[in-house]
C-alpha cells in the first residue's frame, strides 16, 4: 500500500503485449509444484481482511485478522496481515506512530513462519509468508527513504520468494514481491549509487505486477496499488488511470487510488478534473481527528501546481500560504521539506508572473 519515487520512461508501449505472452507462457510450462490450499475460513477472513483494507474500514479490517489469529495462533498468516493492517493506519494517516507494531507482526510472522518451516521445510505458505513480512518492512523503510535498510529487507523478502520461485510454486502472490522489487531496485539507481551494475528491470517488474494484479490471490489490490504509483513514475498516465479508475468502482472510499487517480489526471493535463479530486481529500483529511496535516500540505501542493499551469497567480500564492498555517511535528515537517522547497519554488514563480503581467497591462 505504499508509495514513494521518481525516474525514466523505459520500453516501447507496444512490447507490453510480446513481454506478458511470454511471461505468462514462461510461468504456465514452469508450474509444477502446487501449494496445498488455506483453510477455507482463514482465506474468507484474509480476503474480507483486505477488502476492509481498501475501503479504509480498519477495524473492521482487524476484527477479521483477529478471528485467523484465535484460530491459527501458530499460522504466520494472521500475524502478517495484521501488518497489513497496521501499516495501512500509518499510509492512511502518513504517520510512524505504530512502527514497533509493523515490526512486531512482522517478526511473528516470520518466528511462526520458521517453526513451520522447522517441522516441513516444503510448506510453501510459510515460505511465502516469511517473504512477505520482510518484504513489508523493506516496503515500509522506503517510505521514509531509508534505503540500505529498505534494500536489505526487501532482498532478503524477495530472496525466499525467489526460492519460491525456482521450486516451481504456483503461488502467483509471488509476482508482487518479485516486481515490486525488481522495478524500484531498477528505477532508484540514481540514488542507490553505491550498488553498481544493477541490471535494468524495470519493464519486467512491470509486467510481474500485472501478473499479480490478474492473478493473485492476496496481492491484487497491492498490485494496483503499486502498479498506480510505477506507471505515474514511469509517466504512463493513462496506464495508471485505468487501473485507478477500475479499483475506484470496487473501493470507492480508497484515498489510495483517489491520489493515484488526481496524480494521473495532473499528468494528461485534466487539470480542473484533478483539482476537484486534491480537493475532495483534502477535505476528507482534514475531517479526520488523528490528521497530522501532511496528506493536508501536499493537496495544497499539488492544487498550487494546478493553479500554476492555469496561470491562476493569486491561488498559487494562496495555496503555498495556506501549507504554512498548519503547526507540523519535527518528523513530518522533516518528510515535508523537499515539498516545502517545491512549494517556495512555485510561489516566487508566481510572484514574478503576477508582477509580468501587471507591469505589461500599465
Amino acid at each position: 500500500m505504499t508509495t514513494v519515487f521518481c525516474p525514466i520512461k523505459l520500453i516501447l508501449c507496444g512490447k507490453n503485449s510480446i513481454i506478458t505472452a511470454v511471461l505468462s507462457f514462461l510461468w504456465i510450462v514452469n508450474v509444477y509444484s502446487a501449494a496445498p490450499p488455506l483453510p477455507e475460513d482463514l482465506h474468507q477472513w484474509a480476503i474480507a481482511s483486505l477488502d476492509h483494507v481498501y475501503n479504509e474500514d480498519l477495524k473492521e479490517s482487524e476484527e477479521e485478522v483477529r478471528r485467523i489469529i484465535r484460530k491459527y495462533p501458530d499460522h504466520p498468516a494472521g500475524y502478517f496481515m495484521m501488518a497489513v493492517v497496521v501499516d495501512a493506519w500509518m499510509v492512511k494517516f502518513q504517520s510512524n506512530k505504530k512502527e514497533n507494531e509493523l515490526y512486531r507482526y512482522c517478526d511473528l510472522a516470520i518466528e511462526k513462519g520458521e517453526k513451520i518451516l522447522s517441522k516441513d521445510p516444503g510448506d510453501q505458505w510459510a515460505k511465502f509468508f516469511i517473504g512477505g513480512a520482510d518484504g513489508y518492512k523493506g516496503t515500509y523503510e522506503a517510505r521514509y527513504e531509508r534505503w540500505i535498510t529498505a534494500f536489505r529487507y526487501g532482498w532478503k523478502g524477495v530472496s525466499v520468494l525467489l526460492e519460491l520461485q525456482d521450486a516451481k510454486s504456483d503461488i502467483v502472490d509471488i509476482n508482487y514481491g518479485v516486481g515490486s522489487y525488481d522495478y524500484w531496485r531498477s528505477a532508484l539507481m540514481k540514488v542507490l549509487w553505491w550498488m553498481p551494475g544493477v541490471e535494468d528491470k524495470r519493464e519486467s517488474g512491470i509486467q510481474r505486477l500485472y501478473v499479480a494484479r490478474q492473478r493473485g490471490v492476496y496481492t491484487k489490490n497491492f498490485a494496483s496499488s503499486a502498479l498506480v504509483d510505477i506507471l505515474l513514475n514511469e509517466k504512463r498516465y493513462k496506464e495508471a488511470l485505468e487501473i485507478a479508475d477500475e479499483m475506484l468502482q470496487k473501493y470507492k472510499r480508497s484515498t489510495v487510488f483517489q491520489w493515484g487517480k488526481a496524480r494521473a489526471l495532473f499528468g494528461l493535463k485534466r487539470y480542473d478534473e484533478a483539482r476537484a479530486i486534491f480537493q475532495s481529500i483534502l477535505s476528507k483529511v482534514e475531517a479526520e481527528p488523528q490528521d497530522n496535516h501532511y496528506n493536508a500540505a501536499l493537496c495544497h501542493l499539488w492544487i498550487a501546481k494546478i493553479d500554476m499551469e492555469l496561470n491562476r497567480y493569486e491561488q498559487v500564492i494562496a495555496e503555498v500560504n495556506r501549507m504554512g498555517h498548519y503547526e507540523f511535528d519535527n518528523d513530518v515537517r522533516k518528510r515535508l521539506d523537499k515539498s516545502f522547497s517545491e512549494a517556495r519554488h512555485l510561489k516566487r514563480k508566481a510572484l514574478s508572473a503576477q508582477q509580468k503581467t501587471e507591469e505589461s497591462s500599465e
